[in-house]
């Protein structure tokens, strides 16, 4: 993470809490940063793409940022209502836009913007996009075009119809019950059910509008703490399955028939187990360091190569970009799958996941058992902790790691990203620093949830954590 001009560029870009850390002001110093990178790559007269999702001002932000491309010579489209980020992330490679900008702040709270850069292959950008782009903040004074140089382009009905045409329709007729959708108040809203038209399911959809507040929710993330309405809307209807989606659409969760909450892990490893054993497809599976372990047994017995970066999507993406890559995914919900754009769509994991159910002919919780019994249960948990030595702490650890953990045998160690300590039967304990703030993320995995508290707590006592 890199702060210029007041500006912290992550990742994807840059986001902060609208009108204190997310200015209009600061807006055209990335804007100009970036195009100031696209020109120093020789796209003067490329066009560019700019989308923004349900957020608070999202339109006017999304014209600002459009006004200093313009300014700079750039043929400039910007969306003509709200859309998810994959949406954005497809349709630049799809039609040859040289780049584009989403305005979106993710999962964060309804007070967040931001910006996710897109590179010509829609993916998530590394740091030989972001570094370029953030040692030119502020090099050069935005320049203005007028608005009316802006093109606004709708094609929301042709990525529906794409996502579509991803999926087995054939198959999926022959599913009958009921989907619960859940869109989280983000731009994807109404998607699911425009898609799965015709079919003999019945779509019920909930926080089913783009609304800058998410309809309440305190943030637009899909974790199991948040979707306590889609949990109880499955068992009340009883559902076959329910999905969710985040804020911007690229992050999938799953609710099982009967309620439960099936943590993203999961969600990986089933989608994984599915393309190989009912679309008969094989290929590299990626998984951050904090993936589960069932990936590694899945990839075993099936003979898949198996890649392990840090955590962030951009690492995976490279990955796909580079290699024969089947699947790709990460802690947060976030899959990409070969055949697509190297990125993530919630919206296509979830289709996916019915297609699984109609070609394997057995329900979501049946599919969660079958796959505890092949390959193991997988209990995972996490503790983020306010930590002033965050980084310190880490250092510590990884420059001196124990020998053993909670009367466990540490087998092996891992330093690609913080400092990951793996027992002899597949269990492990993650610590890892975050570069934005003082924060200390302690990840753990093993067979029995009362075994993966006791890490977990044995993790934070080895930090110097106070629980």
């Amino acid at each position: 993470m890199t702060r210029h001009h007041g500006i912290a560029f992550g990742t994807d870009g840059w986001r902060g809490i609208i009108a204190e850390a997310f200015t209009v002001d600061r807006l055209h110093v990335v804007a100009q940063a970036f195009a100031d990178w696209m020109k120093r790559k020789g796209h003067e007269r490329g066009r560019l793409l700019v989308g923004y999702d349900g957020r608070y001002g999202g339109e006017r932000f999304a014209l600002h940022a459009g006004r200093v491309l313009a300014g700079n010579g750039f043929r400039v489209d910007v969306t003509a209502g709200p859309v998810p980020t994959p949406a954005v992330s497809w349709r630049i490679p799809q039609k040859g836009y040289a780049a584009g900008l989403m305005i979106t702040a993710s999962h964060n709270p309804p007070s967040y913007s931001g910006v996710k850069v897109k590179p010509e292959y829609g993916g998530s950008p590394d740091e030989t996009v972001i570094h370029p782009i953030v040692t030119l903040l502020g090099k050069h004074p935005p320049r203005f075009g007028e608005t009316r140089a802006l093109r606004r382009v709708e094609y929301m009905d042709e990525y529906a119809h794409m996502l579509r045409g991803l999926v087995d329709r054939g198959a999926l007729r022959k599913l009958r019950g009921t989907v619960v959708s859940d869109p989280m108040g983000g731009a994807q809203a109404g998607i699911v059910a425009k898609i799965l038209k015709g079919l003999p399911l019945k779509v019920v959809a909930i926080h089913d509008v783009v609304d800058p507040m998410f309809c309440g929710l305190a943030s637009p993330e899909p974790v199991e703490k948040n979707l306590g309405a889609l949990k109880a809307e499955v068992r009340r209807r009883r559902a076959i399955l329910g999905m969710a989606t985040d804020g911007d659409g690229d992050r999938i969760a799953l609710v099982a028939d009967g309620g439960a909450f099936v943590t993203p892990h999961l969600v990986f490893a089933l989608l994984l187990l599915f393309m190989v054993r009912e679309r008969h497809q094989r290929g590299g599976v990626v998984k951050t360091v904090s993936g589960s372990f069932v990936l590694d047994r899945i990839v075993r017995k099936h003979g898949l190569p198996l890649y392990e970066t840090p955590v962030g999507f951009k690492h995976i993406c490279k990955l796909m970009r580079e290699q024969d890559i089947l699947m790709g995914g990460e802690e947060s919900g976030g899959v990409g799958v070969r055949g697509y754009i190297p990125e993530r769509d919630g919206v296509l994991s979830g289709l996916l996941a019915l297609e699984m159910l109609a070609r394997t002919g057995k329900s979501c919780r049946q599919l969660v058992a079958d796959l505890a019994r092949e390959f193991g249960t997988s209990a995972y948990d996490r503790i983020d902790t306010h930590h002033e030595t965050a980084q310190a702490s880490l250092k510590r650890l990884i420059a001196s790691p124990p020998s053993a953990v909670a009367g466990a045998k540490v087998a092996r160690v891992n330093a690609l990203d913080g400092l990951k300590l793996i027992f002899g039967d597949d269990s492990w304990l993650l610590f890892r620093a975050s570069g934005t703030e003082p924060l200390l993320r302690i990840y753990a995995e093993s067979d029995d949830p009362a075994r993966t508290r006791r890490l977990l707590a044995a993790g934070a006592k080895l930090a110097g954590v106070r629980r």
